[in-house]
């Protein structure tokens, strides 16, 4: 019990406090989001290293329901602060309990929720401040809007996710799969991240570096 309230507080602490910031009209929008989107991400992506995949799942889950219960009630308004179609948020969590079910080791899981938190988050966020005149819609759609700065932002921070997973514990695997780990993973991602509306790249990302790594194991 004292590991997961130790999982949880910090999360709990980031969202309480974009809730006061959106209050104040501190920090509003997108900006609101990937505040709790990278920083209660990169908290997340360290869970299966001191809890069990029992508790990674159970704090998956519970995260779920409060997300769900908050797109109804507004329960967290920094969340849900944008003016467009997505569901980036809940399959933000599934993808930790689907992660968690499926990574072999921890640093995959680290891998994989990283790739969300710090490359799909900062590439939102470079996106928005320097990707105004480098626009462009994947396929024509309005919900493919994407940016060049956005998507170099994305593959440089894929690989500083990737990494972290070397130094926690993918050393081994990453270093005698130089192609898998620094090629297909880091390309494979952003062509999904591109590719993929409405938030399904926050599951489908983190799902493919599992999958993809484990088959390294």
């Amino acid at each position: 019990m004292l590991e997961l309230f130790f999982a949880l507080a910090p999360v709990s602490i980031i969202l309480l406090t974009s809730e006061l910031l959106w209050r104040r009209k501190i920090v509003k929008g997108e900006r609101a989001r990937k505040y709790i989107h990278i920083l209660s991400g990169i908290w997340m992506a360290f869970w299966p290293h001191y809890l069990t995949t029992r508790g990674v799942v159970l704090l998956g889950c519970i995260a779920l329901i409060v997300l769900i219960y908050s797109r109804f009630t507004h329960l967290f308004h920094a969340i849900y602060a944008v003016h467009r179609r997505t569901y980036g948020d809940i399959l933000y969590a599934v993808a930790l309990i689907v992660c968690a079910l499926l990574a072999l080791e921890p640093w995959i899981f680290t891998t994989a929720i990283l790739l969300v938190a710090i490359a799909d988050g900062g590439a939102a966020v470079v996106g928005r401040f320097y990707g105004l005149n480098n626009t462009y819609y994947v396929c024509g759609l309005r919900s493919l809007r994407k940016s060049l700065s956005g998507t170099a932002a994305f593959i440089v921070l894929a690989y500083a996710s990737i990494a972290i997973g070397y130094f926690v514990g993918g050393e081994e695997i990453i270093g005698n799969s130089l192609i898998a780990s620094l090629v297909l993973l880091p390309v494979g991602s952003t062509l999904l991240e591109n590719t993929t509306p409405f938030g399904l790249d926050n599951l489908f990302t983190p799902l493919y570096a599992v999958l993809l790594l484990n088959t390294l194991v």
